[in-house]
């Protein structure tokens, strides 16, 4: 029974406390606590891993030991540098990576990183790193705190915010100048703010089950001309965007694929190259059939380019060029695309061609493959 007025000595104290470093006890404590923890040497491999962050069922070494965190966490651009984690272009946008180099500089590091998986999930990670030095040899100690959820409910707070804010401005000018507006100029504003917080609530809502493996796909026989041709109207139809030019170069093919991921991919393409070009710019439209690879190979093209660090981030999923928790940037397209319309996206952006992003996808049976 616990004795408030009771305690041990010193030397008792410091006994128990050898006694449970030593043990197997601790070890086995270590594997229960709530974060990652993680201890690399000097060639940033992994030499201790209290428990893999990812299932078990998905890597065959869960222990981690001789691995770089990139391929100890399975992160899809490991493989890309030449020399594993840590070489690759993508590596210098890195949270993770930036902590470790802070550590290795003899500070502590404080960051967050997005990782897509190999998997084909995704891992956002609060990354904390300080060296120590035994016998002789320089660590970096690591906390991983996996924040994906916490990161997920930020977002769509702030879209829920951010689409609030402005639905209560458009109101309130509509209120005050109701009387002043023709009918249909009001029905039509109407339209657009209850159309964008749907448009919004519905993205959520799509890649959440994507995520979650909730999706239920069905597949069925369409044409790509007709679809990009609704859904340039569907923009259009909007104040904002009604006297944007769009041109379109769209051959008929009728594929089988699921209409209402590939209606959300095109619409967030298309949008996405809308809001990145200026007023006066052309967005071009292209959607050819390839017949011998059997694939829809669809483009869009705007003249602005994308910075370099932004490229390297562009698919992460808390990532936006619109700001900070805004969005859902290119993640969307990515993930709906290979994941669900067995497709692939690409994307190229440098001065004097603008920007260009690509999808493929094939002519799927009617059961998805």
């Amino acid at each position: 029974m616990f004795d408030p007025t009771q305690k041990v000595s010193p030397p008792v104290l410091e006994s128990q406390a050898k006694k449970i470093l030593k043990s197997g006890v601790f070890e086995k404590l270590l594997q229960s606590a709530p974060n990652i923890i993680m201890i690399l040497n000097e060639q940033r491999q992994v030499v201790y891993l209290n428990r893999h962050p990812v299932s078990q069922y998905d890597y065959e070494n869960t222990t981690g030991v001789g691995q770089r965190p990139g391929e100890c966490l399975g992160c899809v651009n490991a493989p890309r540098g030449e020399l594993g984690c840590s070489s690759s272009e993508f590596c210098r946008v890195c949270g993770f990576n930036a902590a470790i180099t802070a550590s290795q500089r003899g500070s502590e590091g404080q960051d967050e990183c997005n990782i897509a998986l190999t998997n084909g999930s995704s891992l956002t990670l609060s990354v904390s790193t300080r060296p120590f030095a035994f016998e002789g040899e320089t660590y970096i100690f690591c906390t991983l705190e996996n924040i994906s959820e916490k990161k997920r409910r930020q977002m769509l707070e702030s879209i829920f915010l951010h689409d609030i804010l402005n639905t209560a401005a458009i109101l309130r000018g509509l209120s005050e100048t109701f009387e002043e507006l023709p009918r249909e100029q009001v029905k039509d504003m109407l339209n657009e703010v209850s159309g964008n917080i749907t448009d919004e609530v519905q993205s959520y809502r799509l890649i959440s089950n994507a995520e979650s493996q909730l999706l239920k796909p069905d597949y069925s026989l369409l044409d790509i001309s007709d679809i990009i041709a609704e859904v340039v109207r569907s923009l259009q139809s909007m104040h904002r965007y009604k006297f944007r030019q769009v041109e379109m170069d769209v051959s008929v093919a009728n594929i089988v694929t699921e209409r209402t991921l590939l209606r959300r991919v095109l619409m967030n393409m298309i949008k996405n190259a809308l809001e990145a070009s200026n007023q006066d710019d052309v967005v071009r439209i292209y959607a050819h059939y390839d017949k011998n690879e059997e694939v829809a190979r669809i483009s869009v093209e705007n003249p602005q380019v994308i910075p370099q660090n932004d490229q390297l981030k562009l698919f992460q999923k808390s990532f936006s060029t619109k700001g900070r928790g805004r969005g859902w940037g290119t993640y969307s397209i990515k993930i709906l695309t290979e994941k669900y319309l067995n497709g692939s996206v690409s994307f190229v952006s440098e001065k004097g061609k603008g920007t260009i992003f690509t999808i493929e996808i094939p002519s799927l049976s009617e059961s998805g493959s």
